[in-house]
């Protein structure tokens, strides 16, 4: 991706933002502050299950929490690894490719660096105090570094060798955690490759082999956020939605079967004796029968929405949300307070790894180091949903929706389809009673 299409991503992000409400915000979102069915957890199930690009929320959410545990350390821990920046390396500046971060440098760097760099006695004093609770990073690395290592075969030159100055710095903090998330989401064919350009993919891979400071990785920050910001307002308008598709076209039909009845009435009027002013009980079919296809084209059902209900997402269906290492490995399910069953983190080893407490994954496949995000095998929710009868999607289990922002979303598009129904239903029944009577029943 390069500087213009993230540029071009950023400016419509901020035109779509405009009709959302500062509480679905995408700093709310992102830092878990919304309820469902706008909520963080919602928010990766679209992007798993509906984008199909769930990879710059994975990266997006161990970036931040790794931003949040570089400032805890300690000053001679962050001093192992400066923040990166070519201009200033030891190496001959030829072996460097020249690479001004337009939409970075100046402003984000500089509000990253700053958060970052915080160093004063609270924070020295809190993060010496948690270092026997959460294992010491320093004694960690002090009792590796007697030992060198072997980089990884996946972190290695463009040219695919491994030359003396490509060897990573060990003794650095997060050594390992870096390597990992390069070989996860930066090199090219990873498991959950972001959608870098070249030249951010060469600063990363260079910058990870010289330091473990958050500079080293910012462009595909960059990058991550420009896409996710690019796609909250369609996460926005789809948890607005409170049908599933078979409902979707069940209120649309209804509004044409309502709106088609009021013609029939009315010809039926034109057609007799009867007076002209009698039309205007077309008003009654024609005006629900516009609004409820209004409603039904922005994917909301009037009914429901009085009810203050939406129906279950297919992923959310009673006993359908075990996913396969769930079952293997006998770990039992966690029903929330709105009747979604949720699993907690059962990899141990990927929890202690990771250390992330933004992380509101459920499923294995969805961890920061989980296995590729395979969007074309289909799940057992997805069989069982398939082979669900008609009738039972359209008259689908509900729940509540929590979301007071999501409710406001909900009535403003309601009242415009109320609104809209009523203007179309008048001027049909103004135009009718204009039509001449053909006293022919």
């Amino acid at each position: 991706m390069s500087d213009f299409e993230t540029a071009h991503q950023l400016e419509q992000a901020k035109a779509s933002h405009r009709g959302i409400p500062a509480e679905l915000s995408f700093e709310h979102v992102i830092k878990n502050r919304t309820t469902p069915p706008c909520s963080l957890n919602d928010f990766m199930n679209y992007l798993y299950h509906v984008e199909h690009n769930a990879e710059s929320l994975q990266f997006f959410l161990w970036y931040c929490d790794y931003v949040e545990r570089w400032s805890g350390l300690l000053p001679r821990q962050k001093a192992l690894s400066q923040p990166w920046d070519p201009e200033n390396a030891k190496e001959p500046r030829s072996r460097f490719i020249t690479y001004s971060h337009k939409r970075a440098r100046s402003d984000k760097i500089g509000k990253i660096m700053t958060i970052l760099e915080m160093d004063s006695e609270k924070k020295t004093r809190e993060s010496f105090d948690g270092q026997t609770a959460r294992g010491s990073i320093s004694t960690t690395a002090s009792r590796d570094s007697s030992r060198p290592r072997t980089p990884p075969p996946a972190i290695l030159s463009p040219t695919g060798t491994t030359k003396e100055d490509w060897q990573p710095f060990t003794i650095q903090p997060f050594r390992d955690e870096i390597s990992r998330v390069v070989r996860q989401y930066i090199v090219e064919g990873a498991p959950r490759q972001l959608n870098l350009s070249a030249k951010d993919r060469e600063w990363c891979l260079r910058a990870s082999q010289h330091t473990t400071h958050p500079s080293a990785l910012l462009p595909a920050f960059t990058v991550a956020e420009a896409n996710l910001r690019s796609r909250h307002p369609g996460f926005v308008r789809w948890a607005r939605s409170n049908t599933n598709k078979s409902r979707m076209v069940f209120a649309r039909a209804v509004g044409v079967l309502l709106i088609m009845l009021g013609f029939a009435i009315d010809i039926l009027l034109i057609l007799s004796r009867r007076s002209h002013f009698l039309r205007i009980v077309c008003l009654i079919p024609w005006w629900p029968g516009i609004t409820s296809f209004i409603a039904g084209c922005q994917c909301l059902c009037v009914i429901l929405h009085f009810k203050n209900v939406r129906q279950r997402r297919p992923w959310e269906q009673e006993g359908q949300i075990f996913d396969e290492g769930d079952i293997k490995k006998g770990s039992s399910p966690e029903t929330s307070t709105d009747g979604i069953q949720k699993h907690s983190r059962h990899n141990d080893s990927i929890s202690s790894t990771t250390s992330s407490r933004v992380d509101p994954l459920r499923k294995e496949s969805l961890q920061t180091f989980g296995p590729k995000n395979d969007y074309t095998r289909e799940e057992d929710w997805v069989v069982s949903y398939r082979r669900k009868n008609l009738v039972y999607k359209i008259f689908d289990e509900t729940i509540p929706v929590q979301n007071r922002a999501v409710r406001m979303l909900q009535d403003r598009t309601v009242f415009f389809a109320v609104l809209w129904g009523g203007v179309g239903a008048s001027v049909l029944t103004v135009g009718s009673l204009f039509i001449p009577s053909r006293n022919l029943i």
